[in-house]
């Protein structure tokens, strides 16, 4: 149960970003740089079903749950807790749903990766995070 619960949040946490592929935009371009034809609309398609289901979530959210999202005397951790609490079957379904097409895609995804993909995306995106975390000189 506890597992279970635990997906649930990474997932909420992920819905409720804009990039829940990648993280970053510039990431997410490196990597495109790198796909196929195919690949390419792989991602674009699951990017846009995510938006979709997004969207689906944040319509079927009551006013109390707008209400939790929207206080900001309260911690994001303890903001998503209650969220989750109060979540109705057809709101906990949806997230299930979406969290296990995202595991799936995934692992499709990552079976069409070339070796020589998977070195140059690695390594581009490494290359990416670590130039975030050097400071810039003004």
């Amino acid at each position: 149960m506890k597992v279970r619960y635990s997906v649930v949040i990474l997932f909420f946490i992920s819905l409720c970003t804009t990039n829940a592929m990648f993280g970053q935009t510039s990431d997410y371009d490196l990597i495109m740089k790198e796909l196929t034809k195919e690949q390419k609309e792989l991602l674009l398609k699951e990017r846009e079903m995510i938006k979709s289901n997004r969207d689906a979530l944040k319509k079927s959210l009551t006013k109390a749950q707008l209400a939790i999202l929207t206080d900001k005397t309260i911690r994001n951790d303890v903001k998503r807790s209650r969220l989750l609490q109060s979540f109705n079957k057809q709101q906990k379904t949806l997230v299930q749903r979406q969290e296990k097409r995202l595991r799936v895609t995934r692992e499709s995804f990552r079976k069409t990766l070339t070796d020589n993909q998977r070195k140059v995306l690695k390594d581009r995106i490494e290359r990416s995070r670590r130039d975030r975390k050097k400071p810039r000189d003004n």
